[in-house]
């Protein structure tokens, strides 16, 4: 970054929107005004950066096209400015928000792509990322040994801190280490409980939400609201207090939690994953309810994967 100050301003305004304080709407307005205060003073990786930050929102609120076009322009300034290190996390989010988007080809290029660079670039936390995002792709795809082998190395690497690369403050990159675990203790979470190891499920399931609310943030504890609700759902013994026994609490603590960030993608998620919780515990109409809602959401968000698991899991209540 070339300005310090505008730095701190956007990080601040991105954890203030992360947490719920900030709504949708006041922070692109103060993203878009710092953008154009960054283009006006020829600040080429201070722009860069105010996109990346646009395309992170975005990509929450399931504007899976416009997160995309941040990011490309945000890589493409990156590479303006010969920062190496972020026109790789540029290439691995645009990866990303190709998965999400269910176009798993086009994922699979930019996370090769990333994991390259950051190999080259010798940077461990970028390699995280990287395959910890490539084995959800594979979870997705139902490559499950090679998906587990990968998160597991991942988590064991995120126990261990990152080095800080020049120019970046060691705050990020803890809190950038913290999230990572917090991704992959939920991946794994649904890993064990589509396979079957409800035990590994669980544990997993409950250092997301410890990971979550160390974190603070709003879309991280309806993740882990989200795994403990699915995970409830197939437990032989209810959990002991003060975790609750029902799964519709944490199902709808979740979709709180994704809506106060609009994050649509996630809110429809939750509604899917809630609709087979139903369906589980042979609430038939409901379940149909919640699926109906989500395969609107999917549909209209173009989440083509997420719809096709919809549609396939309403066929299972006729």
């Amino acid at each position: 970054m070339e300005d310090d100050n505008l730095q701190q301003h956007s990080t601040a305004l991105l954890t203030a929107w992360e947490d719920g304080t900030l709504s949708y709407h006041d922070a692109i307005v103060q993203f878009n005004a710092l953008r154009g205060e960054a283009q006006t003073r020829g600040q080429t990786e201070d722009e860069a950066f105010l996109e990346s930050r646009l395309g992170v929102i975005e990509g929450y609120r399931g504007n899976y096209v416009g997160s995309i076009a941040h990011f490309e322009r945000a890589r493409d300034l990156y590479l303006r400015a010969n920062n190496r290190r972020q026109v790789a996390t540029c290439t691995l989010n645009i990866g990303e928000t190709y998965r999400l988007k269910g176009n798993f080809a086009r994922a699979r290029q930019y996370f090769r792509i990333g994991l390259d660079a950051a190999v080259e670039l010798g940077d461990r936390e970028l390699q995280v990322l990287a395959r910890t995002n490539e084995s959800q792709m594979m979870l997705s795809q139902g490559n499950a040994a090679q998906a587990e082998a990968n998160l597991r190395e991942c988590y064991a690497l995120c126990e261990e801190p990152f080095p800080v690369p020049p120019g970046v403050p060691p705050e990020v990159v803890v809190r950038n280490q913290l999230d990572q675990r917090a991704d992959i203790a939920h991946a794994l979470a649904t890993l064990y409980l589509d396979s079957g190891d409800i035990e590994q499920a669980w544990y997993f399931a409950q250092e997301g939400l410890k990971l979550a609310t160390l974190l603070q943030t709003d879309l991280r504890i309806g993740f882990a609201y989200r795994a403990l609700g699915e995970v409830v759902t197939v437990l032989e013994h209810p959990p002991e207090p003060p975790l609750s026994s029902d799964p519709d609490h944490y199902f709808s603590e979740s979709i709180a939690r994704f809506k106060a960030v609009n994050a649509e993608g996630e809110t429809a998620r939750t509604l899917f994953a809630q609709g087979r919780s139903l369906r589980r515990r042979g609430r038939q109409t409901q379940a149909a309810r919640k699926l109906h809602q989500a395969m609107i959401m999917f549909s209209r968000l173009g989440m083509v994967d997420d719809a096709a698991k919809a549609a396939e899991e309403q066929l299972k209540l006729l």
